[in-house]
């Protein structure tokens, strides 16, 4: 009887330290990993209860308690889960202002996003190309076959026949190579194409950049 007790007490243990650990996954927050703002001014921005709202900046951890601000109606966000790089959420006002919850946020479907394994050798779902990690500011992915022209959000798969244009000054983005591991950081204004990057050239050759 006395066994029977002990058992059910570690079976009691062990689920609710189940239970404490998805609750602490799930209050992670959310990790900005995109972000185009026109202005530093707090277009884009985020506040804890009633405390000031604070401008976000990328690689920022907003907690599930936050909520976030955008607006200005040509700025978004873009943020992910802490514990689940594959899962996006993007928030931008078409109308204006748009003020959400973190909490709120969490309860839609995010987007599905992929990154290529780990390893010495490219993940050849991945071969010549290169995946969206992290970025600030508009910048603009083009390919002549087929004509396309788009702006770059995360976790989008970048071909070698296309290239990219980062108008600004200081902004950045993060790139994941085929063999999952991370390009340097490149920063604008610069353009170059995504064959550039494989290759390893140095795409600062001819601007005064400092890497």
């Amino acid at each position: 009887m006395k066994f029977r007790i002990l058992a059910m007490l570690a079976v009691l243990a062990l689920i609710t330290s189940f239970g404490w650990m998805s609750e602490a996954a799930n209050n992670q927050g959310l990790i900005v990993v995109g972000l185009y703002s026109e202005t530093a001014a707090g277009s884009v921005s985020y506040r804890v209860g009633g405390g000031n709202w604070v401008v976000i900046k990328v690689g920022d951890q907003i907690s599930n308690n936050a909520e976030i601000m955008v607006n200005v109606d040509r700025d978004w966000v873009e943020v992910c889960p802490a514990n689940n790089p594959n899962a996006v959420y993007e928030l931008a006002a078409p109308e204006g202002k748009v003020t959400k919850k973190v909490a709120d946020i969490l309860k839609e479907k995010p987007k599905t996003v992929n990154f290529p394994k780990a390893g010495e050798k490219a993940d050849p779902k991945f071969a010549n190309k290169v995946v969206v990690k992290q970025y600030l500011g508009r910048q603009i992915y083009t390919q002549k076959k087929p004509a396309t022209r788009q702006d770059i959000k995360y976790g989008d798969i970048l071909d070698a026949t296309g290239s990219v244009t980062i108008i600004a000054i200081n902004h950045t983005l993060d790139l994941i190579l085929p063999n999952g591991k991370a390009n340097d950081q490149i920063v604008g204004p610069i353009k170059f194409t995504v064959e550039d990057v494989l290759k390893k050239k140095n795409l600062y050759k001819y601007l005064n950049v400092t890497k």
